[in-house]
């Protein structure tokens, strides 16, 4: 695993290891058996490479996405910056669905790939601002809202958008009414829609 766009290997490793851990952290089970996350004491300590904000942010995250709030999204950007805080985001999202495809095929998560050294490229792209967003996305709208939520983060974004083409959509195939595969298109799109609404997917 290299480098990203504002995290070292290390660091993204890190952050897919404690999306990992938030499946059986005692207190992620804790945040999510309470009416509120907010009402549970405690907090994640800093990691070997991640701050305490970037630790709590890929924990969070992880574990219990659909009760998160603009509110601490904004708290935690104010502390680690809206590049890292969606560079975070991104990395959870790839490793939980790598994680959860391996527990679908009735196999128990493997090693993610070794961090190799490097330097981020801590580039921020043009053509990027507020969009209603609780980051900065995209100004295109010719890519669908969901499409560019991690346009802030270029290598993320294109890591996340293969895994995307991969799994989902198939490129262009996406425009197609029908598809030539095991589950028809209605079929894939009714998983689809049923997974997002028990994730409570915002889109």
């Amino acid at each position: 695993m290299g480098p990203g766009d504002w995290l070292t290997g290390a660091q993204r490793l890190e952050v897919w290891m404690s999306a990992r851990d938030a499946q059986t952290n005692p207190l992620d089970l804790k945040r999510r058996q309470a009416l509120s996350p907010n009402a549970v004491t405690g907090h994640h300590a800093a990691g070997e490479t991640l701050s305490a904000v970037e630790v709590d942010v890929a924990h969070r995250v992880a574990s219990d996405p659909g009760r998160l709030t603009s509110k601490w999204a904004q708290t935690s950007i104010a502390e680690i910056g809206e590049e890292t805080y969606t560079e975070v985001v991104g990395v959870v999202a790839i490793a939980a669905v790598l994680d959860t495809y391996e527990v679908a095929m009735g196999q128990l998560p493997g090693e993610p790939p070794a961090s190799r050294d490097g330097t981020p490229a801590e580039i921020r792209p043009d053509g990027v601002g507020d969009v209603g967003a609780w980051v900065s996305q995209s100004l295109k709208k010719t890519r669908a809202n969901v499409s560019r939520s991690l346009s802030l983060v270029p290598i993320t974004d294109s890591q996340w958008r293969r895994l995307v083409d991969a799994l989902y959509s198939h490129g262009s195939e996406f425009y197609d009414v029908t598809w030539n595969r095991a589950l028809s298109r209605a079929q894939v799109e009714l998983v689809a829609a049923r997974t997002t609404s028990l994730l409570e997917c915002f889109y």
